[in-house]
């Protein structure tokens, strides 16, 4: 009689085993179409109940069969065309690493607080929301390496955002010089030698920090068709090297030569039309060394860099100087900045100043006024005398003190030194230059009300791009994630981040295609594409679901007469059932 309960118990596990069984085949079925899917099979396994006597097991007293659910995430879909830019198909193992945002609701009101739980799925179509991040069609957000303000990668894994992308200006390669450095003399055997200092130009370096260089040009007492050419840092924060050159024209006014006078060596050739360049490596003070080119026009050019002849005047577009009267140095009427902003500095032109020791020994020592801003309310600078070709004051340039000037509102000067300045009254700092005790006259710096000093207009330019309209954001097969501007330049917002797990099929799946780690899965293995095993990706394209619809199908026909099988199974057993109650009536 044990028998046909045991056969009706067995057949009731039947009809739930294949229950089971066609819940995962119908939800195959369904999610034939849905990115990122994988399918799952089903496996059974059967339960004997009986007791093990000695080597060998007693009649069995029950049988039962249980569906199991087995996961293929480790199956690839086919990877399909898609027509959204930001869409992604792993080419290979691994996954995307997403996050939710925290809260009810919080995605749609625009909150960025994420919760730290990842999330891994294969459903690579990504859209942007209106907040800039990368979403998918089942809310999850994509994860990554985000880049900082200089193109550096963080290592901490964040939601990717690609909105409110600014332009970083591109890294400066080369620097022009347009301009009629003087003015060929009647006489070569009796004039005043000339100078000229462009006004700085400013240049980027790799990280697109901003600094200032300038040129200066001094003319030979000798020979006035040979001039010295010097480039310093007009920030006044570092060195630029080798900063001296020499460069001869010819009678007509254009390039014919250039020398390093450190080596002695030409540098270029002397061919008319050959490219007359000079060699320039910035050492800034934020430890970065930038190495760019000076370009003077062409040897024999017409254009370019010049000397003008008798019946021209000279270019009149540079930087003033400091002057020199006696034993009194005066500061020209200089804008060093705007009254609005902050972290400003400036850097006048040298002046070379001669003197002589007791020995008779003449010494050249070049000087300029260095101002650094210190505060931005009220706008305050501390002033320095330096060397202008190593950024910092030196044994042969000394100034009495340090001293701090504030500035007003309308940009005149409020006090020096903490000491009120009257309109005209002299600004004056005292300093030593070789020994010799020198004046300093300040009262001509001011700053300007404006957003701008005007200063950018200049002889003196470089080919950084500096200004750029966003205009999206683009994947690479790498990951990288790609700001575009409308200058035809992209640069790096981040990269997307791949995850492997030693069993991918020990993930818990979790709604919307996505996965969390678990136990069986093992920790996952985090890093940028093509790391711990991942494939690559290939972007505008999905991976389909990976349903087999002829075999689901097929095997939806075999689990519904295996259903029916086992309801023949309890409908016996029913009959058998009430054959023997039966027998007592």
């Amino acid at each position: 009689m044990s028998g046909v309960f045991n056969a009706l118990t067995t057949a009731v596990s039947g009809i739930n085993a294949q229950s089971d069984a066609f819940t995962n085949l119908s939800n195959n079925i369904a999610n034939s179409q849905t990115v990122g899917y994988k399918a799952d099979t089903t496996s059974f396994a059967d339960f004997v109940a009986g007791n093990i006597t000695g080597n060998s097991a007693s009649q069995a007293e029950s049988n039962t069969v249980q569906a199991i659910t087995v996961q293929h995430v480790d199956n690839s879909g086919t990877a399909t065309s898609s027509t959204n830019g930001l869409a992604m198909d792993i080419s290979g193992s691994g996954m995307f690493v997403t996050s939710k945002p925290t809260g009810a609701g919080t995605a749609n009101a625009g909150v960025t607080n994420f919760s730290e739980q990842k999330f891994y799925t294969r459903n690579g179509d990504f859209q942007q929301d209106k907040k800039g991040y990368l979403v998918n069609t089942s809310g999850y957000y994509l994860d990554g390496y985000m880049a900082d303000s200089t193109g550096t990668l963080n290592n901490t894994l964040t939601p990717i955002n690609v909105s409110n992308i600014g332009f970083k200006p591109t890294a400066t390669t080369t620097m022009t010089l347009n301009a009629a450095v003087g003015k060929l003399p009647a006489d070569s055997t009796n004039y005043t030698p000339q100078s000229y200092t462009t006004a700085p130009t400013t240049t980027y370096d790799s990280s697109s920090n901003p600094h200032k260089i300038a040129v200066q040009w001094q003319e030979s007492d000798t020979n006035p068709l040979i001039w010295t050419v010097s480039a310093y840092d007009a920030d006044g924060n570092g060195t630029v090297s080798p900063n001296s050159y020499q460069v001869a024209f010819d009678h007509s006014g254009s390039l014919a030569s250039i020398t390093d006078m450190q080596t002695g060596k030409a540098v270029g050739s002397t061919t008319a039309g050959s490219a007359a360049e000079i060699p320039v490596t910035a050492h800034y003070a934020n430890n970065e060394e930038q190495t760019m080119t000076l370009s003077l026009g062409t040897i024999g050019g017409t254009s370019g860099t010049t000397m003008v002849t008798s019946n021209n005047s000279a270019a009149t577009n540079q930087a003033n100087p400091l002057t020199l009267s006696g034993t009194k140095l005066t500061m020209p009427a200089t804008t060093l900045g705007t009254t609005t902003d902050s972290r400003q500095s400036y850097m006048s032109s040298p002046l070379t100043v001669s003197s002589t020791d007791k020995n008779g020994t003449a010494t050249n020592t070049p000087v300029a006024v260095k101002w650094t801003q210190t505060a931005a309310s009220p706008p305050t600078w501390s002033v320095q005398a330096v060397n202008p070709y190593d950024g910092s004051a030196s044994s042969a340039v000394q100034m009495d003190k340090a001293h701090s000037v504030i500035f007003n509102k309308d940009g005149t000067m409020q006090s020096f030194d903490g000491q009120p300045v009257s309109k005209g009254s002299p600004v004056t700092a005292n300093l030593t230059i070789n020994g010799s005790s020198y004046s300093l006259d300040l009262s001509n710096a001011s700053l300007t009300t404006g957003t701008s000093t005007g200063a950018d207009t200049s002889a003196l330019s470089n080919d950084s791009i500096t200004s750029g309209t966003y205009k999206g954001a683009e994947i690479e097969s790498d990951g990288s994630v790609m700001a575009q501007f409308d200058n035809g330049y992209s640069q790096l917002i981040g990269k997307v981040a791949l995850t492997n797990f030693n069993n991918v099929n020990g993930l818990q799946a979790v709604d919307g295609q996505a996965y969390l780690a678990t136990a069986r899965s093992g920790t996952p293995k985090t890093g940028f594409v093509g790391e711990n095993g991942t494939g690559s990706l290939a972007v505008g394209y999905v991976e389909s679901s990976t349903t087999n619809l002829t075999g689901d199908l097929s095997a939806l026909i075999v689990a519904q007469e295996a259903y029916s099988a086992n309801t023949k199974t309890v409908t016996t057993a029913d009959n058998l059932l009430q054959q023997t109650i039966a027998m007592k009536q």
